[in-house]
């Protein structure tokens, strides 16, 4: 029983992941900002996606700029 109940855990935190964190500048007045990371798994994987896409419009509409990863 104990075996099988470390399967399913193992299963389930296996299908768990979080997206990367996307980094902003501004470029005028070089303020940072971050969207993400963000929680995912198979059910909420769109959520999560959408989440962070308006995250990233938000903060462009403000003048932000992607940045490479760790700003």
């Amino acid at each position: 029983m104990r075996f099988i109940a470390l399967g399913v855990c193992a299963i389930v935190l296996s299908a768990c992941s979080t997206t990367a964190p996307v980094y902003m500048r501004h470029p005028q007045t070089g303020q940072t900002a971050v969207c993400g990371p963000f929680n995912s798994d198979p059910v909420t994987a769109s959520v999560s996606a959408s989440r962070e896409a308006r995250c990233i419009t938000d903060y462009q509409r403000q003048g932000y700029e992607r940045v490479p990863l760790g700003g």
